[in-house]
């Protein structure tokens, strides 16, 4: 028995999708095959249940979604970027340009919820608050790879985490989010947990240390050294932890499409470029 048979099942018995959808419903037969081909084992028959139930509430509930499954203008974009780069700035002018909804904070409180700890409530920071914090989260199971008592973390009753089940929630939430389709995500291993995703263009924005560093001092409002000293720690432990999601080397070439120096260009161009890639990376 396949992963997506039940998921098929409740697709093509649902009498709501046969009456406003019954034409797209090949088409999204079509993707869940592929998605039963890349997809490691974390994703069972349950996780593409889950998946119908996201396709399944988008045509209902958004008239343009089925249009667009049908020309096949679907697409999604994962932005990995290096504090101090401008990164979060392009990866949202592009989901602005795009019309795609834009997902950074969100992962989190996804990956929290399924795994029944309480969220970090951290929504309204901006990246340079943001980014170490969710590496502060990712430490907590980087730390012990056996489990995590977030019990005596957070102050309540005892609750174990492995970091496979942490790993596994972080991977759950990133490829559901995109499934939803027209979307922009950002960190969180998203280039890696999705490198094979169809119809995706994986970006990395980048730009030389002493340039990111001088813009993190005067955003922090702290010496040149001392920025100096905290963002080494910061793309140290990125980098770990990319290593630990899924054995991927976030500096090197192999996950992105495209590669951008924001010392040697600016932001709009950036994202001009961005979109051109988009048009020819995804399928139309």
């Amino acid at each position: 028995m396949r992963r997506i048979d039940d998921a098929l099942d409740l697709l093509y018995e649902d009498e709501e999708l046969a009456l406003c959808c019954d034409d797209v419903l090949p088409k999204i037969e079509e993707f869940l095959i592929k998605l039963d081909n890349i997809l490691p084992t974390w994703a069972d028959n349950d996780f593409f249940v889950e998946i119908i139930d996201k396709i399944r509430k988008e045509l209902l509930g958004n008239p343009d979604y089925r249009q667009k499954l049908l020309e096949g203008k679907m697409g999604v974009v994962t932005v990995t970027f290096e504090l101090g780069s401008s990164g979060l700035e392009i990866a949202k002018k592009i989901a602005e340009r795009l019309g795609y909804r834009f997902v950074y904070s969100e992962i989190l409180s996804d990956v929290a919820s399924r795994l029944g700890v309480p969220e970090r409530k951290i929504e309204d920071f901006d990246e340079f608050k943001y980014v170490p914090s969710k590496l502060s989260f990712f430490d907590f199971f980087q730390l012990d790879k056996s489990f995590i008592d977030f019990g005596a973390i957070f102050g309540e009753k005892t609750k174990e985490i492995t970091f496979e089940q942490f790993r596994e929630a972080l991977a759950k939430s990133v490829t559901a989010f995109a499934v939803s389709n027209n979307v922009v995500i950002v960190g969180h291993a998203a280039a890696c947990i999705l490198k094979e995703y169809p119809n995706s263009l994986h970006i990395k924005v980048e730009a030389p240390f002493a340039d990111r560093v001088k813009v993190y001092a005067e955003k922090e409002g702290i010496p040149y050294p001392e920025a100096e000293k905290r963002l080494k720690k910061i793309d140290e432990k990125e980098k770990e932890f990319y290593k630990d999601i899924c054995g991927e080397d976030v500096t090197a070439i192999d996950m992105f499409h495209l590669k951008l120096n924001t010392s040697k260009l600016p932001v709009d161009t950036c994202v001009e470029i961005s979109l051109k890639a988009f048009d020819l990376v995804v399928e139309e």
